[in-house]
């Protein structure tokens, strides 16, 4: 890999990253001591972004015995419901945290490309979608936070306690 022609895309993610700093050489990947060139361990942990070695990505995988028992956590981006039911299996009941932060009625001030004009009886339906589908993912002693201001905590509680039940709320968050 260190020869690969994106190596160089990947060395500039890792100092973005604040993993390496602006004076790294590629050479200092590799050790050399008496026992041979190996893997410097100072750098055996870099992670690997598989989108700059995509014609590499299977041998890599490859490289890993059990690669769901390899990994400590997960982190799930999206917005579609149908992805989300799709790995609902994988995932059901073994999901410790949730944290969703739902765009109410941002309209003009939303700064992400997501159509945020929706009236609320739709922003209802679609949290009402997700957050049953979030109840099957979670443990038993899971948790969800949901981020929300007074646009919507209006339709967010009753929705929680609907699905949830009253008797697990815990407490609104102070704003931070």
């Amino acid at each position: 890999m260190i020869i690969h022609p994106n190596i160089q895309d990947q060395i500039k993610e890792w100092q973005e990253l604040g993993i390496i700093d602006d004076l790294f050489s590629i050479d200092e990947i590799i050790g050399n001591d008496l026992m041979g060139e190996h893997l410097s361990e100072k750098y055996r942990h870099l992670p690997i972004d598989t989108k700059y070695f995509k014609d590499l990505e299977l041998e890599i995988l490859g490289l890993f015995d059990d690669l769901d028992n390899s990994l400590d956590g997960w982190l799930i981006k999206s917005e579609n419901y149908q992805a989300l039911n799709t790995i609902l299996p994988k995932f059901k009941e073994k999901v410790q945290t949730i944290y969703i932060d739902p765009p109410f009625n941002k309209e003009q001030d939303a700064d992400y490309f997501y159509s945020a004009n929706k009236k609320i009886h739709h922003w209802a339906t679609i949290l009402e979608n997700r957050l049953k589908l979030a109840k099957d993912w979670l443990n038993e002693k899971g948790s969800i936070f949901v981020r929300c201001d007074y646009n919507g905590n209006w339709i967010v509680r009753p929705l929680m306690d609907e699905i949830f039940g009253s008797v697990n709320f815990r407490k609104d968050g102070d704003k931070v």
